[in-house]
């Protein structure tokens, strides 16, 4: 189950949603202001931000700009007791994944607790992979990283050999180091892990 975070600056809702929230098998963590939040929570993991929209000093759509500048894989919701139409297009638009009206309804917030969570994993393994294919690319060296491209531009090895102006052998001999260094067994593989790379 992933990390919840509740950011309030009113204690009583922070109390009564934390209540809702663990009647719902979750054990969220409170927070009355941006700061305390940020300086608390690690927003390189998987998890889901309850932010209220209106709190003296950072507000929530200035915490969720935060959260989403960092590249962050937490799902995020946002709160208000006085919500318009303006914030909630503002908080969908920064990258919120939906936009609740205080007192929350308890099944609407089940519902989307578990999209959230679904979509903070997924994002947070996404990073993942994509982190580890930019670690295998770093490990080829600059030639290995020309042949590569040429490779997946489709070309045959001698026309990268002559494109290079070095021997076709020394191509495959670049290219099995290019399998071997980016794990995979063919070009379709390696054209898949490169896409994952891409946002």
């Amino acid at each position: 189950m992933c990390n919840l975070y509740l950011v309030d600056d009113d204690q009583d809702v922070l109390d009564s949603l934390k209540w809702m929230l663990e009647g719902m098998g979750y054990a969220p963590q409170t927070f009355t202001n941006a700061s305390c939040f940020l300086t608390q929570v690690d927003l390189h993991l998987p998890g889901i931000a309850i932010l209220d929209i209106q709190m003296p000093g950072v507000d929530g759509i200035e915490l969720l700009q935060q959260i989403k500048q960092q590249d962050s894989p937490l799902s995020v919701i946002m709160l208000t007791g006085h919500g318009t139409i303006s914030m909630a297009v503002q908080a969908l638009q920064h990258g919120a994944i939906d936009f609740l009206e205080k007192p929350a309804d308890g099944d609407k917030l089940q519902a989307l607790m578990k999209k959230a969570s679904l979509m903070s994993l997924d994002a947070y393994q996404h990073k993942e992979k994509a982190s580890s294919v930019a670690q295998r690319i770093s490990s080829l060296t600059p030639r290995e990283q020309q042949v590569m491209h040429a490779v997946l531009a489709g070309k045959l090895n001698k026309v990268i050999a002559a494109e290079l102006n070095i021997a076709q052998r020394t191509i495959e001999l670049h290219r099995q180091k290019v399998m071997q260094k980016m794990q995979v067994n063919n070009v379709a593989e390696l054209a898949y892990l490169m896409a994952i790379t891409k946002p």
